[in-house]
């Protein structure tokens, strides 16, 4: 009887001091077909691309009304998404001139995202949010993930993973090195939320498109009433950091909000055929900071 009350005594006192171990759980996305979820999708840059001895400073500022629908779910946990973007709002501001466009028609864009939360694939473009091309559009893929685990984790714990995700035309990929961190639990809207943290150095080495490739295509403009854009002969090398912060549901294991910040520097070389502009004989200097926000809706 005394060594009980001794145990109980114990447990209080380590309650107490918060010495009780922390349970361990699994993160990891678990979505279902037909299931949806929604957001609120901001995102800002500050951009310069250096073309022909012309520098091009420009920031963009987009909002939208975000709702993800799920198609399908193969065996490994890797589901077919439909991202919505409505309710469009873009600003853009160059050369101290801004402009701001609404009534823009609501965009869906196809996304493959892995259990673990890294975006497969995104759009016409395929290299999801992180990509260069993308980004310096002012555009993101409308997905948002930090890198789970593959195991139970706990507070303070920490990994690391690195893959590379190839592009469906033209050559070359992307390498990147991710480390994750488990860093608290926290309440997001009422509900219980693991925040993860994701520190990412990607390097990018592409080709889009070449003039060897018959019957190279544009490719699809990336919002309704903008051109499209040619991609013969388009080259694109970059590094890539990023730090993204995300607040998962472990128990209906979803994302409840989720936050990225990313740098990147990069060139771009391109031969528009027939197409003549100031600074597309040779290498474009690109660089941009990129914030973006899904929070609750």
């Amino acid at each position: 009887m005394v060594a009980v009350r001794r145990l109980a005594l114990l447990a209080l006192c380590c309650l107490a001091c918060g010495a009780l171990p922390a349970h361990a759980q699994a993160l990891s996305l678990a979505y279902k077909n037909g299931d949806t979820y929604k957001y609120k999708f901001d995102t800002a840059s500050k951009q310069t691309m250096v073309a022909g001895g012309l520098n091009l400073p420009t920031d963009v500022e987009m909002t939208a009304d975000e709702t993800v629908t799920v198609k399908a779910v193969d065996s490994a946990g890797t589901a077919d998404l439909a991202i919505t973007l409505a309710n469009l709002v873009i600003k853009t501001t160059t050369g101290g001139i801004t402009n701001t466009m609404t009534g823009i028609p609501d965009s869906t864009v196809d996304a493959k995202v892995a259990a673990d939360g890294r975006l497969i694939s995104s759009g016409d473009n395929q290299f999801g949010s992180g990509s260069p091309f993308l980004a310096f559009t002012g555009l993101s893929g409308g997905f948002v993930s930090a890198v789970l685990p593959a195991d139970a984790v706990k507070p303070g714990d920490t990994w690391s993973k690195s893959y590379d995700q190839a592009i469906p035309e033209g050559s070359g990929g992307i390498h990147i090195v991710s480390k994750s961190t488990y860093l608290r639990d926290e309440s997001v809207s009422g509900f219980s939320a693991a925040v993860v943290e994701t520190k990412s150095n990607g390097t990018m080495d592409v080709a889009i498109g070449s003039s060897s490739s018959a019957g190279a295509q544009p490719s699809p403009s990336p919002l309704p009433g903008m051109a499209t854009i040619p991609e013969q002969g388009m080259a694109i090398k970059a590094t890539i950091t990023s730090d993204v912060t995300t607040w998962i549901d472990p128990g209906a294991h979803r994302i409840l909000k989720s936050r990225s910040t990313e740098t990147e520097d990069g060139t771009m070389t391109i031969d528009f055929p027939g197409l003549t502009l100031p600074g597309t004989s040779g290498p474009m200097t690109m660089s941009g900071v990129y914030t973006t926000d899904m929070n609750p809706a």
